[in-house]
């Protein structure tokens, strides 16, 4: 007699999606039948938690800061699910999705690129994905705190369900670290100081451990115990960086150049060379697309984008609370609106009909 796995019992279900240390395999868990999803924990939901920065609230926020206020870890993942085979055609483009849960705890599905990154996506949507139904690719985890009494921006590594180490500048702008319940703090010394727009697009894995990079360039690796060292030395360039690991294990530096007004009017992209820590200038990136959000990076393949070649940085303006674009060619130098190019703009829009139809 065969077994009905829609009826294992609740405590096995529990222990499974304990073992399931990737949040695709928990999401497509939970998507089995209403059992499985009543009986797994959400995954959003279990890394929705309260942290307490204690006598380190004074450093980071000033001294009428409450020093008991609580604040959250939140984790965001950002998908590529693809269309099936058979409707893989030029009129049937892939779809670029955040999920993650809001202040509140709330799960959500995000728009990936706005101004504004947390605006979801029409409510009636919002429970109709199922993931075991989709060819879904993960392109990059981030985790955030959300403190209820201050808009200041933090990095969260973690491993398993606890955070490890909290990235953040003090009041002066200076990068600091410490750890989850220790009310101790280690600054970052060598770093450029003024990072007082500390964002989550300075920080990124590599090779499992978290990196940090300040406006020179400059770039270390930090261990759980927070001792550190440096990865690469500065370049001379542009005002803003990024980090970015690709899916072949390369850690990436792309420098944002802008003008008087503010607008972006050159990137460079460079390459870590362990050896010699230093970066080396790319000119091709090959098949890879590099995408630049305000808060954070990621990269993914031409092909699986369903593009016909690579070797570009798309990015958020972010410029005006609409939805503003460009997509800049390191080819040829040259930046273009993304409009321009119809089909990259479906990865970012309103669920596409094919998505619909599979739940239909």
């Amino acid at each position: 007699m065969a077994a009905d796995w829609s009826q294992l019992p609740r405590e096995l279900l529990q222990l499974i999606s304990q073992k399931l240390n990737r949040e695709l395999y928990l999401i497509r868990s939970r998507s089995v039948c209403s059992w499985w999803r009543s009986s797994i924990p959400n995954y959003y939901q279990k890394h929705y938690l309260p942290v307490k920065f204690g006598q380190l609230s004074c450093q980071l926020f000033g001294s009428h800061t409450n020093v008991d206020a609580i604040s959250y870890l939140i984790k965001h993942d950002i998908f590529l699910i693809k269309p099936p085979k058979h409707k893989q055609t030029l009129h049937q483009c892939p779809w670029l999705i955040r999920i993650g849960p809001n202040f509140d705890g709330k799960t959500q599905l995000l728009y990936p690129f706005l101004f504004n990154s947390y605006k979801p996506l029409p409510s009636c949507f919002n429970n109709v994905l199922d993931f075991n139904k989709l060819s879904v690719i993960h392109l990059r985890q981030m985790s955030y705190i959300y403190c209820r009494c201050c808009l200041k921006s933090y990095v969260a590594t973690c491993q398993g369900e606890q955070p490890l180490v909290f990235l953040t500048t003090d009041l002066h702008g200076n990068p600091i670290m410490f750890r989850c319940g220790d009310d101790r703090s280690k600054t970052i010394p060598n770093m450029s100081a003024n990072m007082s727009t500390f964002r989550g697009r300075y920080v990124c894995y590599f090779r499992g451990r978290p990196c940090m990079v300040d406006k020179t360039g400059r770039t270390v690796m930090i261990e759980s115990d927070l001792s550190y060292h440096f990865i690469a030395e500065p370049v001379i360039g542009g005002e803003s960086k990024f980090l970015v690991e690709t899916s072949d294990f390369q850690l990436l530096l792309v420098d944002i150049y802008k003008n008087d007004d503010r607008v972006i009017v050159r990137i460079d992209v460079f390459r870590l060379d362990e050896k010699q820590k230093k970066w080396v200038k790319l000119t091709n990136l090959g098949d890879l697309v590099l995408f630049l959000e305000s808060d954070y990076s990621f990269s993914a393949c031409a092909s699986d984008l369903g593009l016909g070649s690579g070797n570009c940085v798309i990015y958020n303006n972010g410029i005006t609370l609409d939805f503003n674009m460009s997509v800049f060619h390191l080819d040829q130098g040259r930046i273009s609106p993304l409009s321009d190019y119809p089909d990259h703009l479906k990865m970012f829009g309103p669920p596409p009909e094919w998505i619909a139809e599979l739940h239909s």
